[in-house]
């Protein structure tokens, strides 16, 4: 007699897998404070510097000293925000090493050019997997305009109660086929959302452990890799990351009723964010 599989018990490993991943990264996060709140100066300091600027442009009175001083709190951010993504980086390649500590801040300008990797792998996916998104919509909409055009016709041309009815049915017919429509629109939104949450992330993880750019867009090793994974525990994954955002979102709205949020988001839990992020991305590439 074969053995009986127990679909219980397989969701419950896969659960089980996460919920290391979770707690791990989250461990992991919070090991250091000090790069913490390293990472989160990079992400408060320009940001602090922009609005210096902003006022001393406003109170100048003069236009071009106003737009050079935007021109460079802009610059300031954009640097910024790839040294985040490159710091980013930095954590995902240190977990698929093998370390479970948290990086140095040093190597500046690799980690420059690392965060701008990231970046650009970032806006490929985001195109790809718009475009993807995007087809289906227009589709859909060209139905909906053929029909309503039929529709019409029909009915600016009935002279008898036969026409009358078989407008009255195209017109039926296009009311559910939009419903219907709709809810293959979401489907579709849904799958390709999923499949843009994993294939991104373990993209970057692929790699941070390759060295390549071009590691990020092998979807042949990624198909691959994500069978290694299992499906159902890349799913479960993506939805507790969601968990944890919408949590650190709660907290952080909660934070900046009381205005310390001002400081303490920026500072601590953003940067957490990125570092848990990263992390469990790490140990989901691993699948340990």
């Amino acid at each position: 007699m074969p053995p009986i599989i127990n679909i219980n018990n397989i969701i419950g490993g896969i659960t089980l897998d996460v919920d290391q991943i979770i707690v791990n990264s989250l461990e992991y996060s919070k090991s250091s404070l000090g790069k913490v709140a390293t990472l989160g100066a990079i992400i408060i300091v320009p940001v602090l510097i922009m609005f210096i600027l902003m006022f001393l442009g406003a109170i100048s009175n003069n236009g071009a000293v106003l737009v050079i001083t935007l021109l460079i709190a802009i610059l300031l951010l954009i640097v910024a925000g790839i040294l985040v993504q490159g710091y980013f980086f930095k954590v995902i390649k240190s977990t698929v090493a093998g370390l479970d500590e948290l990086p140095d801040f040093d190597n500046w300008g690799e980690m420059g050019i690392n965060g701008l990797k990231v970046l650009v792998v970032t806006i490929v996916y985001n195109l790809i997997f718009g475009i993807i998104a995007a087809i289906p919509i227009f589709i859909i909409f060209l139905i909906m305009g053929l029909g309503g055009i039929m529709g019409g016709a029909m009915g600016s041309f009935s002279n008898s109660t036969a026409l009358d009815m078989a407008a009255l049915t195209s017109s039926a017919l296009l009311f559910w086929g939009l419903y219907l429509g709709l809810f293959i629109i979401y489907l579709i939104m849904l799958v390709v959302t999923l499949l843009y949450a994993i294939f991104l992330p373990l993209g970057i993880a692929n790699m941070a452990y390759n060295g390549n750019i071009g590691d990020a867009f092998a979807l042949s090793a990624l198909r691959e890799k994500v069978s290694e994974i299992r499906w159902a525990k890349a799913i479960i994954w993506v939805l507790a990351i969601n968990f944890v955002y919408v949590v650190a979102f709660m907290i952080s709205y909660i934070l900046g009723l009381l205005l310390v949020g001002i400081v303490v988001v920026p500072l601590l839990i953003l940067p957490f964010l990125v570092i848990f992020h990263a992390r469990s991305i790490g140990l989901l590439y691993l699948n340990e």
